[in-house]
């Protein structure tokens, strides 16, 4: 199974991502977190401590090779399996952990060697590796331009209870349905009542997007971050977390 989780910036997709990943694991299965985003966060929400260097994956790792037509396509020059295992850093319960890049310095140009990259390691995993892999996208919807998840089973959007946070999801999944992306589900994050509630549920009816999750609003993720320790590990039985398992357990029960 592979699982895309996106969202607009602040939607709480890293938290939703790594948590995920971490309850996958708890399960007894092999994951790989694939962390995406220009600005990586999923180390830490994983549960690898903030003080040990996560490098990133080298971006010299596409080839352009020549196919029988003449035309020209761009291939990994390793294997999923050699990435892992040279780039990949371990993380609690025995998750694998690939971070694609990041912008370390102004005037350093795209990213777009990195995502291409992460769209071929994934695409590559499917028929390779018998694992979930969890892949925190980029903020916003330029991962979908880009066709970095063209091969996942689902997509899961994650949106707050306000109008700018849910119309990203409905142009996410716009975008989506031209990839084929077999599943597309919301996960309500950061849910404080009924009201919120009401309003995600009603604009999703109104837009033809199904919620899978809702994800209560905790106090917890807020201080897990400010101790710089992963929200799974910080209260394992909170709200949010908890949430978090049901979601994995739902998905695994429709994709196992």
């Amino acid at each position: 199974m592979k699982v895309a989780v996106s969202g607009k910036g602040g939607s709480g997709k890293t938290t939703i991502s790594g948590t995920l990943s971490r309850a996958l694991a708890s399960e007894g299965y092999d994951v790989l977190a694939i962390d995406d985003d220009e600005n990586p966060n999923l180390a830490l929400t994983v549960g690898v401590p903030r003080e040990q260097p996560v490098p990133p994956v080298p971006n010299d790792l596409l080839e352009r090779v020549e196919l029988p037509n003449g035309e020209t396509e761009l291939e990994l020059s390793k294997s999923p399996e050699e990435i892992i295992e040279q780039h990949g850093t371990d993380a609690p319960d025995g998750i694998q952990l690939l971070k694609m890049g990041e912008v370390d310095h102004a005037g350093s140009g795209c990213m777009c060697r990195a995502h291409s990259t992460a769209r071929e390691v994934l695409s590559g995993v499917v028929e390779t590796r018998d694992e979930v892999t969890v892949m925190d996208m980029v903020a916003g919807v330029e991962h979908l331009g880009r066709g970095t998840t063209k091969d996942v089973d689902v997509l899961l959007v994650v949106v707050e209870p306000y109008y700018k946070s849910l119309e990203t999801g409905r142009r996410t999944r716009d975008l989506a349905a031209e990839l084929d992306i077999p599943e597309v589900q919301v996960v309500a994050n950061k849910v404080r009542d009924d009201a919120d509630r009401e309003a995600i549920e009603e604009f999703c009816a109104d837009n033809d997007l199904t919620i899978t999750s809702v994800v209560p609003y905790d106090d917890a993720i807020r201080r897990a971050d400010q101790e710089g320790t992963a929200p799974y590990d910080y209260d394992p039985e909170g709200p949010a977390v908890t949430a978090v398992a049901e979601l994995a357990d739902d998905l695994l029960s429709r994709h196992h």
